[in-house]
């Protein structure tokens, strides 16, 4: 999708979530700087504002591929895209290795969305089968059915993979929440015509950028705080 083709709402969704994704971090980096006595991976309410937070985002993902797709695969865009996440994701691994060496990041929402962005083709063509997919994906991560669990297992006790991760996005359930954002785009369920004025160009404007906002934004804020405990 090139940037005449873009969808303000689209872009406005996706800039909504980097915003309270930018407070969800500056909360996290409080708690672990020692400034808060919350626990982002433990309160309820922390935990459910990551989940909303990672729901805009991924139904995003799945609303942006089904109009990058629906009228045919340009596969050596697609090829690009998923190697540029990939390597996006290298880096973010590494990086937070070096930060987290016991609780390193393997299969953030970066991996997660490289992935995504191919297992979601199948379904392009087929909404209303992305549809229930989608939701048995999640209502049977509600009732405690997880296919992959034998390979977290697996993982943690032969490939020195962390029982505990800063950032985790499973498959399940959230490839379901893609899989609801095409149907979502197919029926166009996404129709709201929001006023374009300054506030919202500003977030949509965010939208746009929102892998780069990604990447830089929990640096600057780690550097920040660790800079006011070295002043205190």
């Amino acid at each position: 999708m090139n940037k005449s083709e873009r969808l303000f709402e689209l872009d406005l969704l996706r800039g909504t979530a980097v915003v309270l994704m930018v407070l969800f971090h500056i909360g996290f980096d409080l708690a672990l700087f020692g400034y808060a006595s919350y626990q982002t991976t433990i309160d309820t309410e922390w935990i459910l504002f990551r989940g909303g937070i990672l729901s805009m985002f991924l139904l995003a993902v799945g609303m942006s591929a089904y109009l990058a797709y629906i009228d045919g695969i340009r596969y050596d865009k697609l090829i690009k895209t998923v190697l540029r996440l990939l390597l996006v994701s290298l880096v973010i691994s590494g990086g937070s290795y070096f930060v987290f060496p016991q609780q390193w990041i393997y299969f953030g929402v970066i991996h997660f969305i490289a992935v995504a962005l191919i297992a979601v083709l199948p379904f392009i063509r087929v909404p209303r089968t992305a549809l229930v997919v989608g939701i048995a994906l999640m209502v049977s991560y509600w009732m405690g059915f997880s296919p992959l669990e034998p390979l977290f297992n697996y993982s943690v006790a032969h490939w020195s993979i962390p029982a505990y991760t800063v950032d985790l996005v499973s498959f399940t359930p959230w490839f379901g929440v893609v899989l609801i954002g095409v149907f979502v785009m197919d029926r166009k369920l996404f129709g709201l015509q929001f006023r374009q004025n300054l506030l919202t160009r500003r977030v949509a404007l965010l939208g746009r950028h929102s892998l780069l906002i990604y990447l830089v934004h929990q640096p600057f804020l780690f550097g920040l705080f660790y800079l006011i405990k070295l002043v205190r």
